[in-house]
């Protein structure tokens, strides 16, 4: 039997906070949108993984409990199978791999911009242009094309590699833990999810930060393992996100 491995990217977190690794009230209802388009796929003996980080535990509660409400539900019930998508799929609580962890951001902006170490001044300097957001891209893809161009990589206590290798370990991990499920679902963040998609399209290296800006937050890839390998079936989907303006974030 194939496994399909669902690799969800988290809601949108909180930028621009000191402390960004939680998801903002939007960030909560773009996993329970995702939980609903999903539910169908779902059934008993399916795994669930997060990564270590507050961001994918949080996108996975939301998630897994709205795959198992339905608008019909009565009320009771709709709270027990509330409690059970906390838990889980299934019976099956989902377990901890931090090799699904984003890479360190933090780190990345100040060897690129050392004075951005103070977070303080980071936030102040983008509070001071005339689009944050814009600003940040930029400054953010400068910093990563320094971390992923191999000229640097003793700056970092995990350069870009190394990171790439940790991902494809994890997906690797992730498939040999299937054992007769159906799905496993996987959550992470967007770097993980694009040197995942890198490596099983044998792409440059570039070609994976280029794939990490286009991810949406709460959006859902899907790689299938079975006697051949793996490979990578949809890419990105959040047609579930279109319900309404303002639901297609980035960050």
């Amino acid at each position: 039997m194939t496994t399909t491995l669902h690799l969800i990217r988290h809601g949108q977190a909180a930028f621009g906070a000191a402390d960004y690794d939680r998801l903002s009230d939007l960030g909560r209802e773009q996993s329970r949108l995702l939980g609903v388009a999903l539910a169908p796929l779902a059934s008993e003996g399916d795994l669930a993984i997060c990564g270590g980080m507050r961001r994918h535990r949080e996108t996975a509660e939301e998630c897994l409990a709205a795959m198992f409400v339905r608008d019909d539900t009565p009320a009771a019930a709709r709270a027990s199978a509330s409690r059970a998508g906390e838990r889980g799929i299934g019976r099956n609580a989902p377990t901890c791999d931090e090799r699904w962890n984003e890479f360190d951001h933090v780190q990345i902006l100040a060897r690129h911009r050392p004075e951005y170490a103070d977070h303080a001044r980071l936030s102040a300097d983008l509070r001071a242009q005339s689009d944050p957001h814009r600003a940040f891209q930029t400054l953010f893809a400068a910093a990563m094309q320094r971390w992923a161009g191999g000229e640097f990589d003793g700056d970092y206590d995990e350069p870009w590699p190394a990171f790439r290798a940790r991902c494809a370990a994890a997906l690797q991990a992730a498939a040999a833990q299937a054992g007769g499920a159906r799905n496993v679902w996987i959550f992470t963040s967007g770097g993980p999810i694009a040197a995942v998609v890198q490596s099983l399209l044998d792409a440059p290296d570039a070609q994976a930060l280029r794939l990490s800006w286009t991810l949406v937050n709460a959006s859902h890839t899907q790689v299938h393992a079975a006697r051949g390998g793996l490979r990578l079936s949809t890419f990105n989907g959040h047609a579930h996100l279109h319900a309404r303006d303002g639901l297609i974030t980035y960050r």
